[in-house]
């Protein structure tokens, strides 16, 4: 974010306040996440990959997995991050599942009308689908929840708490100085740099973006790099910083 605007965000006393209390909720939602979803975030997975193989096909929600074959009745790919990949399959009863994707790959993508594939239903879920001696998870299949849940607090935890210790600082410095220090927009600008920087860190990694070391391993160097140009801009000399531009007030 640019050294103005978030000038301004201090400058203004409901900004600040608006920014204080979302530094305050990223923390919270973080510490929610942590302690409700993570203690038990990979039971779902380890159930599903002990599950036996049924014995014969079941007829309702089972905790034993079955594959069966798939014909495929039509295909939806799409680029755009707000949507997901789709496939239509019908079973051998006739039944039609519409099953999602977060990649169009490897199967989805060499899939057509017609083809056959092989499915895995767990629970009354489709969670993934073979062909061709490639399998693809669906949506359905269970995720480590645990890992996604350490990534998010790596993500929103240390940006939450810059953005809190930024507006608070200014608060309590408002009657005392009318403009924002250096060291208030350099700590704010460090919480929203560092908030990015996690979003994208588990994107550079590819299928292995739900790896919390993997994705801190990314993080931390570019957080430091961050950190140094933070404190580089919070302590140079006053008389190398040009004056500020006025921003509209809100």
């Amino acid at each position: 974010m640019a050294v103005l605007s978030l000038a301004w965000i201090l400058r203004r006393t409901v900004a600040t306040v608006f920014t204080l209390l979302a530094g305050v909720a990223l923390m919270a939602l973080a510490a929610f996440l942590v302690a409700t979803v993570a203690p038990d975030g990979v039971r779902d997975l380890r159930a599903y990959e002990a599950a036996p193989r049924c014995p014969a096909a079941p007829s309702g929600p089972a905790e034993c997995r079955w594959t069966q074959e798939f014909t495929v009745s039509g295909v939806r790919l799409t680029k755009k991050r707000s949507e997901s990949n789709r496939a239509f399959l019908t079973g051998p009863d006739g039944a039609r599942w519409e099953t999602f994707y977060s990649s169009n790959g490897p199967v989805l993508d060499g899939l057509g009308e017609g083809d056959r594939v092989t499915g895995t239903v767990w629970r009354g879920l489709l969670t993934e689908i073979s062909a061709g001696g490639t399998s693809q998870e669906t949506h359905d299949a269970p995720a480590d929840m645990r890992a996604r849940v350490l990534i998010l607090a790596l993500i929103v935890v240390p940006s939450g708490l810059l953005m809190t210790v930024a507006t608070v600082w200014r608060l309590c410095r408002r009657r005392a100085a009318a403009e924002p220090t250096p060291g208030m927009r350099a700590t704010l600008g460090l919480g929203f740099s560092l908030f990015f920087a996690g979003l994208f860190s588990p994107l550079l990694l590819g299928g292995r973006g739900e790896n919390v070391w993997l994705v801190a391993a990314v993080w931390l160097p570019i957080a430091a790099v961050m950190a140094i140009m933070a404190r580089a801009y919070a302590t140079r000399k006053p008389d190398a910083q040009k004056p500020d531009a006025q921003m509209p007030a809100a």
